[in-house]
């Protein structure tokens, strides 16, 4: 039985445990929690940090391992040094790096020809504020290497950054951040299989975004049928100059980007899949392919030919409740039996707290939803929406 690693075992790792199971591999999970959501799931656990390259490699080593997988951007790095240590198929370092520090990514994007907006790296306050005079329009700020929109903000004065960057600071690993020009427009995403350096898109989606001073994602609608031809040519030529820009080879890759008055520009991109269950649950039904099954096979150097059989309409909507502690919460049941609801997921309970929403991280609920056309999808929504009552003390 072949084993494979796994690194980080939350929640968003559980159907890549399972998929692998499935699959009749063995399982290795590591994660820095002692009891995460997939460790039942698992063969054999570790509490890890999937940052901790060293020890992850020397488990690796001591069990044998035939292959290393993560979905994680903080795991990224380490599955690319394991890989590199031991042979194993993966992206390789460089590309981890490129993938997972911001500046790092910002200048690789600019050096292969691909729009960029006018970006600084900052590690302290002093060049923070030296780099916000250089900037003539709005600016945003972030930390280089986190995910789910912590610690960015949307800059509109000295004032604001002053007050808002040392949460900036904390939130990244190595201590530094990037202050950019706010790039005004829509924002999509796109999601990319590779295979042999060939590029095949899955789908893109339009996205709503909160409301600023934050940037997280409020909804994701994939009605691939219905982007015209110039929004396709615009995504594929984008696309492929990225994946051959940074010499990808095999995988997948999840690349963020807004369509401006002057073109195309790309947010960010990572070594893994859109999160939220995007990959494992809706990709696979508008697509009719096993993306998950795809991936593990590729981490062990097995070929499956990517063959799309289907070309559906879905949506990612994320929950975003009014402030106050809740008291009750009803419909859950009704929803998750829904036959187009493909994911429901909540952390609402008697006495949860809903504070301030800043971040992806602290977005309580979302939902997934599936039809046959834009208009089936709007309904299903709405539905959805109707049925999940909130009560609140006070």
């Amino acid at each position: 039985m072949k084993k494979i690693l796994i690194l980080g075992a939350g929640a968003w790792q559980v159907p890549y445990i399972k998929k692998a199971k499935e699959m009749g591999l063995y399982v290795l999970a590591t994660d820095w929690g002692e009891n995460p959501d997939g460790r039942p799931y698992a063969d054999e656990f570790a509490s890890i940090s999937v940052r901790d390259k060293e020890k992850s490699l020397e488990y690796a080593e001591q069990h044998h391992i035939d292959a290393v997988f993560t979905n994680s951007d903080v795991g990224v790095p380490t599955a690319a040094y394991i890989a590199e240590k031991m042979h194993l198929p993966c992206y390789t370092q460089e590309q981890a790096e490129l993938a997972t520090d911001k500046y790092v990514m910002r200048t690789k994007i600019k050096s292969v020809g691909l729009k960029t907006p006018q970006f600084y790296l900052c590690s302290d306050k002093e060049e923070l504020m030296a780099a916000y005079d250089k900037i003539e329009t709005k600016s945003i700020l972030k930390p280089i290497d986190n995910c789910g929109s912590r610690g960015v903000c949307i800059i509109d004065s000295k004032e604001t950054l002053e007050r808002v960057c040392q949460e900036a600071f904390d939130n990244s690993f190595a201590g530094k951040v990037l202050l950019e020009e706010l790039m005004i427009g829509h924002e999509s995403s796109v999601e990319v299989l590779i295979d042999k350096g060939q590029e095949y898109i899955m789908g893109w989606c339009k996205k709503q975004k909160s409301p600023y001073p934050y940037r997280y994602d409020i909804r994701l609608d994939y009605y691939n049928p219905e982007h015209t031809e110039e929004e396709n040519t615009a995504v594929e030529e984008m696309v492929h100059t990225l994946v051959h820009g940074i010499g990808m080879q095999d995988g997948i890759m999840h690349i963020e980007f807004i369509w401006t008055a002057d073109g195309v520009k790309i947010i960010e991109f990572a070594l893994r899949g859109c999160g939220s269950d995007v990959i494992t649950h809706l990709m696979p039904y508008l697509r009719g392919f096993d993306i998950m099954a795809y991936l593990l096979n590729k981490a062990l150097g097995i070929d499956t030919p990517i063959v799309f059989t289907a070309d559906k309409f879905g949506s990612l909507k994320f929950v975003i409740p009014q402030p106050g502690k809740v008291r009750k919460v009803e419909g859950i049941d009704e929803i998750k039996n829904l036959p187009y609801v493909l994911d429901f997921g909540c952390d609402l309970e008697d006495g949860y707290v809903i504070g301030d929403i800043k971040n992806g991280r602290n977005r309580p609920a979302f939902f997934i939803v599936a039809g046959n056309s834009s208009h089936e999808v709007e309904a299903h929504i709405a539905e959805v929406e109707n049925m999940l009552k909130i009560g609140y003390y006070g």
